[in-house]
């Protein structure tokens, strides 16, 4: 079969606009909503169970751990669906090595999908590529793990080397462009998401041949600016962070954590210290931005706090603890996979075993540490806050709710019979969960 773009109309005759008034209810554009995982929602729910507000729960076809976005009434996610179902093999769990010797060997079909928010069918599917994967990917990772994003126009979904693509609100392939091989040593594959700054949706491209960052217009897909980076592969997506009157991509990354200009690329401030393996994305809150990273196995395990004033080589010394640049770190503290979440004074980092550490945002002072989510779990969502409450999903199906704030207190863990890597999404008072068989809408 062709790689051309294969659309498959499941709904027929029903013609509709994904473009819905911002504010009539919670749009989630894109990774973690607009990069923080915070939601001004309230009334969501606060327990939940495979027959407890589930209000709906369905199929989505292949492999991918791509977190679904919500505009209006519809939900958006990606998938990648092999020719031969057995080649989709996932391991979960934190542990060395998951390097694979080749690429599957499998035709893949690269495809975004879209769904009714209120009643779970899919509307329509469309297949923009359908080739052999050209990269690796580790155990865990798939070929469909970038979130797409969107600005209710257009949805925006990167397949790493298998290309980055626009869809109209029909599904309808407006652009595409070619990524290049995104190869990693270890052969892990990719992750990092796409943004959207004002006319631009940025593109983060870090491997071990030729790393770049790069913003494509938005209506043609053509380059707009690239900015070359001395970097390996990473999978962070990059954040935007409006502070001191200038908007900075942030990108996490091994050598040098780095703020670009997000207008035109130029380097803004950049700073050493990351860990072997960079997978978290940053966040910001009180003017900072924090980025960390840290394979549990391996040191150092990094957090640091960048100022929003932050310009040229900031790195901190060994025995420095802040700069003009910093105002705070720590060499160990940092995540693998999941990001932490800022919320107003407090930095909270969940770790990949499963506890959750809360820190001052300002000093990087511990408010609590290490505190438990139950025992032997495995985090490699990345949280999401709304209402006062915290919401960390485990890969084995549980879901902790836990109050904000600087004292630890579990409110509800949430059991669905599923595995779960990708992000929550939050909107019109309903939280969506992607695990690997299934999107669930959980609501009152």
């Amino acid at each position: 079969m062709s790689t051309g773009h294969i659309r498959k109309r499941l709904v027929v005759g029903w013609c509709f606009m994904i473009l819905a008034a911002p504010g009539a209810v919670g749009n989630w554009p894109g990774w973690r909503g607009d990069g923080s995982g915070l939601s001004s929602e309230t009334d969501l729910p606060l327990t939940w169970s495979e027959s407890e507000d589930v209000k709906w729960k369905t199929s989505i076809p292949g492999a991918g751990h791509s977190s679904p976005i919500v505009w209006g009434n519809r939900v958006f996610v990606t998938t990648a669906v092999a020719d031969d179902p057995n080649v989709e093999s996932f391991r979960g769990g934190v542990y060395m090595g998951g390097n694979r010797a080749k690429p599957d060997e499998s035709e893949y079909a690269y495809c975004v999908l879209c769904l009714d928010a209120d009643g779970g069918a899919i509307l329509w599917s469309t297949t923009v590529a359908q080739q052999r994967p050209k990269t690796r990917r580790h155990t865990k990772n798939t070929y469909a793990s970038e979130t797409p994003v969107t600005d209710g126009t257009h949805v925006f979904a990167s397949f790493g080397s298998a290309g980055l693509y626009c869809l109209d609100s029909e599904g309808h392939v407006t652009w595409k462009r070619d990524l290049g091989l995104l190869r990693g040593k270890r052969g892990w594959g990719t992750g990092a998401s796409p943004i959207l700054f004002q006319n631009t949706v940025i593109v983060a491209g870090d491997n071990d041949d030729e790393s770049c960052i790069t913003a494509f217009d938005k209506a043609t897909g053509h380059p707009v600016w690239r900015t070359a980076r001395q970097e390996g592969a990473s999978w962070g997506t990059p954040l935007l962070f409006e502070a001191g009157g200038r908007t900075t991509v942030v990108t996490n990354a091994t050598h040098r954590m780095r703020g670009y200009d997000a207008g035109n690329g130029k380097l803004l401030w950049e700073c050493a210290g990351g860990s072997m393996i960079s997978v978290p994305s940053p966040v910001a809150a009180q003017g900072l931005v924090f980025l960390s990273s840290g394979h549990n196995l391996l040191r150092p395990q990094p957090i640091i706090a960048v100022r929003a004033e932050a310009s040229g080589d900031i790195t901190p010394a060994k025995n420095q603890p802040h700069t003009e640049g910093v105002a705070w770190w720590r060499s160990m503290g940092g995540p693998y996979v999941t990001s932490p979440i800022a919320i107003d004074r407090y930095l909270y980092v969940p770790l990949d075993r499963g506890t959750l550490t809360c820190y001052e945002a300002l000093t990087g002072q511990v408010v609590y540490e290490r505190q438990s989510l139950g025992s032997r779990n495995t985090i490699t969502a990345s949280p999401v806050a709304a209402d006062g409450r915290i919401y960390i999903q485990t890969e084995d199906g549980e879901c902790y709710v836990v109050r904000q704030g600087p004292q630890f207190e579990i409110l509800a863990v949430n059991k669905l019979d599923e595995t779960f890597c990708a992000s929550p999404a939050v909107s019109g008072g309903r939280l969506f969960l992607r695990g690997r068989k299934h999107l669930y809408c959980i609501g009152k």
